[in-house]
């Protein structure tokens, strides 16, 4: 009879537990603490050295050259067949770097089938995105879709 008592009391427990156990409430998965910055009371001076040079390197203006560098960098990412080499077959194929009238840096690439492909890039931030222009397919410049920050490819 004792067995009985104990045994019914026992299954019910499990029952609870099991129900309370298997609720599926976002809030009851957030963390129960808090993390702390542990810096407080540290002076901005004590901070390592580094850190305040890749600040610097990440607001400096992007030059025409890095812009240039940075898009072949990321053709010869995105394409391992690419090869910055003009061809020498006689097909009118070129690189072009200049700066609009926005500011904004224009890496046009000229290919020997006549598109033109340009990168506009945004000297502050590094923001890149692509045009591409085929005359007698393409007649308007068209953004590609394709966006990247040359800060990555320098």
């Amino acid at each position: 009879m004792k067995k009985k008592n104990v045994f019914l009391p026992l299954i019910l427990c499990v029952g609870i537990l099991l129900a309370a156990c298997g609720r599926d409430n976002p809030q009851e998965t957030e963390p129960l603490f808090e993390q702390i910055d542990n810096t407080i009371g540290q002076e901005e001076s004590e901070q390592p050295q580094e850190q305040d040079g890749a600040v610097e390197e990440e607001n400096a203006v992007i030059t025409e050259d890095q812009a240039y560098n940075a898009v072949i960098n990321y053709c010869k990412a995105t394409d391992p067949d690419f090869s910055e080499e003009v061809n020498s077959e006689g097909y009118t194929e070129y690189w072009e770097i200049s700066t609009n009238e926005d500011g904004e840096i224009v890496v046009l690439y000229r290919s020997y089938t006549a598109a033109q492909i340009r990168y506009y890039v945004n000297p502050k931030s590094g923001e890149t995105y692509v045009t591409e222009l085929v005359p007698g397919i393409i007649d308007e410049e068209q953004k590609t879709g394709e966006t990247f920050n040359v800060r990555d490819y320098i």
